[in-house]
């Protein structure tokens, strides 16, 4: 009768010691997230403050030749993996091509009214295929 009520007390422990690993595998897992979650929300405060600050300045978006559109992507793309490598930081691609777009305004080859300038979409396109992102 001990026997077994010992028995059912070792696996009553068992139980809990495999429930308290798994609760701090899922804790790690949390601060994991809740991490990233942060240092995301200090980039969009900072994106949001670049943006705003290139709206006050009121200065006209540089333009960016066709012609120099590779090398420029080039460039900014030497500038973030150097930024990201400096700063040991992970910074999101999307948040830095919104800057750019801010900033910049690139040329395309039509000429036809409304599109002299290429889309956020297609520079962000740009980016990823310097970087090796996309297939050329």
């Amino acid at each position: 009768m001990i026997s077994q009520g010992k028995k059912v007390i070792e696996e009553r422990l068992q139980r809990k010691r495999e429930q308290c690993i798994h609760q701090k595998e899922k804790l790690e897992q949390m601060k994991c997230t809740m991490r990233k979650t942060e240092e995301e929300v200090e980039q969009l405060e900072y994106v949001l403050h670049e943006i705003e600050h290139i709206e006050k300045s009121k200065r006209e978006p540089r333009v960016i030749p066709n012609a120099e559109i590779s090398n420029v992507f080039a460039s900014l793309c030497r500038e973030f993996d150097y930024l990201q490598h400096r700063l040991k930081l992970f910074f999101k691609y999307k948040l830095v091509c919104e800057v750019i777009f801010a900033r910049y305004q690139f040329r395309s080859r039509s000429h036809v009214p409304g599109r002299e300038y290429l889309s956020y979409a297609t520079m962000l396109t740009y980016f990823k295929r310097e970087r090796g992102m996309v297939n050329s």
